[in-house]
């Protein structure tokens, strides 16, 4: 066995005082199990509602890197991320990444596509991030709105290596994802994952990583990755719902950032259900659902200076304080910080979210000769099944309502622009949206 690979240790989210509920019918009642889900009901908690004002993380990536996600939770199903270079269903490896129709994520155990939890955990983590609101089923995510790419890293058992870890950070980051959630902890830190940590920086990503269930001290016994010092990680803490550390919650002033909400947290569970669950492997998706919120808020803005924003802003007190690098997260005061010198939506303007709206990106400029991708983005368009994509006036593809990207190989300098226009089962225009971008030829 190389030194390098090493079996992860099954120190997870802790389970207490589980509880199981049913899944909810839809009703007229939005999210009938929000009023369980102290951490986001409660204002005074981490201020969501007052973020929840100016964004819902559309737009955001989330990796969760875990035991897989059910991918067809009804609370779920909606945020999964899909693969725009892959076919679906065509035995093939389109985007060449070394995994065959990885539509919706990745299994690095067994270089495939199949992300489907055996165990609970990644569709518990899932859903504290992105559990969608409103659909009056379940309860809710914190950014529900952003979008869930399942990178399987732990098996039935939780149990993984340091290597199928690293291997999952760095498809998570090549698949274009900025906020890699890891709810997962080992005593080992191998020059695998911390090469992964450092490639996530250098693409501008954060790597959230839960402080691990010990009740110690990882300043001076470390658990990784939380322990590593590379300015990519942000290692989080288990807080109880009175604001003091969970038990059994590591912590550490120089390993440990923040803490977050990490008892009793109801999320979603497997067999399309809910469950509640304890520990810090439940309070780092906070923190990643708050990077969410905060990058859809100012996509202007690193992921580097959100995190900073992140822990500026959280609610320090004395114990706390004695015993982590931050206090508690706070992700309604970050939202003013960010925003800070803008214009802060009205709660009467934020409720208005009926108009459907559509964004384009894609790079401003490239070398002439180079593929050139193209992402987009939707909300409110619902009645959207099919996207028709023109370059230079000329439609060069149609996709399914699904469907979010496209990419083009541009053999001519100039000017040139995309346009996406969205139609209904019936063929009517729906919205549409254009895009420039300049090519050159390389001096």
């Amino acid at each position: 066995m190389d030194k390098h690979f090493r079996v992860f240790l099954k120190n997870l989210c802790v389970v207490l005082a589980l509880a199981v509920f049913a899944p909810a019918a839809a009703s007229a009642a939005p999210d009938p199990l929000l009023t369980d889900q102290w951490a986001l009901a409660d204002p005074a908690a981490i201020g969501a509602p007052e973020a929840w004002t100016q964004s819902t993380g559309a737009g955001v990536l989330v990796a969760v890197l875990d035991t897989g996600i059910q991918l067809d939770h009804p609370d779920l199903a909606a945020n999964v991320w899909t693969n725009p270079r892959e076919v679906p269903g065509n035995g093939r490896d389109d985007d060449a990444n070394g995994i065959v129709d990885d539509i919706h994520g990745a299994n690095m155990i067994r270089g495939s596509a199949d992300v489907a939890d055996d165990h609970g955990h990644g569709t518990h983590v899932a859903g504290i991030i992105a559990a969608r609101q409103g659909n009056g089923v379940g309860g809710s995510g914190l950014a529900s709105d952003a979008k869930i790419l399942p990178v399987k890293v732990l098996d039935a058992t939780m149990g993984g290596t340091t290597d199928v870890l690293a291997a999952g950070m760095r498809y998570a980051v090549d698949m274009g994802a900025k906020i890699l959630n890891v709810s997962v902890n080992s005593n080992t830190a191998t020059t695998a994952v911390k090469s992964a940590v450092r490639y996530a920086g250098e693409h501008g990503a954060i790597v959230v990583a839960s402080a691990g269930n010990n009740g110690r001290n990882i300043d001076l016994l470390p658990s990784y990755p939380a322990s590593l010092s590379d300015p990519a990680i942000l290692s989080v803490a288990a807080a109880t719902n009175g604001g003091l550390l969970w038990d059994l919650s590591n912590s550490g002033l120089l390993s440990v950032d923040l803490a977050a909400p990490g008892q009793q947290i109801v999320s979603t569970a497997l067999g399309s259900g809910y469950q509640s669950r304890t520990g810090t492997s439940a309070a780092a998706p906070f923190v990643a659902g708050s990077l969410a919120l905060l990058s859809a808020a100012r996509p202007d803005l690193p992921l580097s200076a959100l995190r900073n924003v992140i822990v500026d802003t959280t609610r320090r007190s004395g114990l706390l304080s004695s015993l982590l690098g931050g206090g508690r997260v706070d992700v309604g005061t970050a939202m003013h910080r960010a925003l800070a010198g803008r214009p802060w939506k009205t709660v009467a303007a934020a409720a208005d979210t009926t108009a459907p709206t559509l964004r384009l990106r894609s790079k401003s400029t490239t070398r002439t000769g180079a593929r050139v991708r193209l992402t987009w983005n939707a909300t409110g368009v619902a009645a959207v099944t099919s996207w028709r994509v023109s370059l230079d006036g000329k439609v060069i593809k149609t996709v399914r309502g699904d469907s979010a990207g496209i990419s083009r190989r541009i053999a001519r300098s100039g000017r040139h622009a995309w346009r996406v226009v969205g139609f209904d089962a019936n063929q009517a225009k729906v919205i549409s949206a254009r895009r420039a971008f300049q090519t050159k030829r390389p001096r």
